[in-house]
């Protein structure tokens, strides 16, 4: 399996919309790796996860197949993992399509209801979008993936969820957008027959010292990655990511936070990378 990360910051981007912080102007100046857009991934080019106001540009950069993709999964329901708006491109006129087929999405209540909303307001066909309410903890099949939604720590008027996706006998643990999962969620990765094979982690505070719920923070990954391996959800070939960046957090700049990140074994996405498993 290929997961690639198409954006890795928060919902202000780094550098953020309108802001001159310190984080900012240095992203700013650095460039490469240190610019970051709003959280979105795929899977083998081919299963989108959420679907945010940077898609267009994300398609642009990437190259990656848009217009054939068939399936997208939402964690929540928050406007920088969810624009419905980009789905009326889809329409004829809009967007002329070969081979055309539905853009399925699949979430929990609240983006099924933005999703359902939207399409009924401007009309956009089943022919063009689909929207699947998922049920927490059920296995469910889409293409050649098995995916389990579980709940996340984050607003609960998002209804959000975190994603175990598994293929040919790989798992990814897509998380972010949570603090340390709620105990039922931690009761069914307890459950699982192998450790999963790679997780990734919301850090979006870096190193800031955090004890709100929503987000992580650089000390809560690293205490919640040995729950994890206690559990049997992950062990020492489980490959750890750090993902979904604040330029709110301490340290955050990609340069400095890396440096750090990788002196207790984690990885650190940044918009593009790809790692296979």
């Amino acid at each position: 399996m290929k997961l690639q990360y198409l954006g890795t910051a928060a919902a202000e981007g780094i550098p953020a919309v309108f802001c001159e912080c310190e984080n900012c102007k240095k992203s700013r100046a650095a460039g490469g790796k240190n610019i970051r857009t709003r959280s979105q991934a795929l899977i083998d080019d081919r299963l989108l996860i959420d679907f945010p106001a940077d898609t267009y540009m994300h398609f642009l950069t990437y190259d990656f197949p848009l217009a054939k993709i068939k399936s997208c999964l939402i964690t929540h329901s928050h406007t920088d993992h969810l624009y419905p708006e980009e789905m009326l491109m889809r329409k004829n006129g809009f967007s002329h399509i070969n081979e055309k087929s539905p853009l399925t999405f699949y979430s929990d209540e609240s983006g099924f209801n933005s999703i359902s909303k939207f399409k009924a307001e401007r009309g956009i066909s089943d022919d063009d979008v689909l929207v699947n309410r998922i049920k927490l903890y059920e296995t469910f099949e889409v293409e050649e993936y098995k995916i389990t939604a579980l709940r996340a720590a984050h607003d609960v008027y998002s209804t959000p969820v975190v994603y175990l996706i598994e293929k040919d006998g790989k798992t990814v643990f897509y998380s972010n957008d949570t603090s340390e999962y709620p105990d039922e969620s931690q009761e069914y990765l307890k459950r699982l027959q192998k450790p999963i094979d790679l997780i990734s982690l919301d850090c979006t505070e870096a190193c800031n010292d955090i004890t709100y719920v929503g987000h992580m923070s650089l000390d809560r990954c690293i205490a919640l990655r040995s729950r994890l391996v206690e559990i049997g959800a992950a062990d020492s070939n489980t490959v750890f990511v750090l993902n979904h960046f604040s330029h709110n957090g301490k340290s955050v700049v990609y340069d400095e936070f890396v440096k750090i990140a990788e002196g207790y074994g984690f990885k650190v996405s940044f918009d593009g990378m790809v790692i296979e498993i």
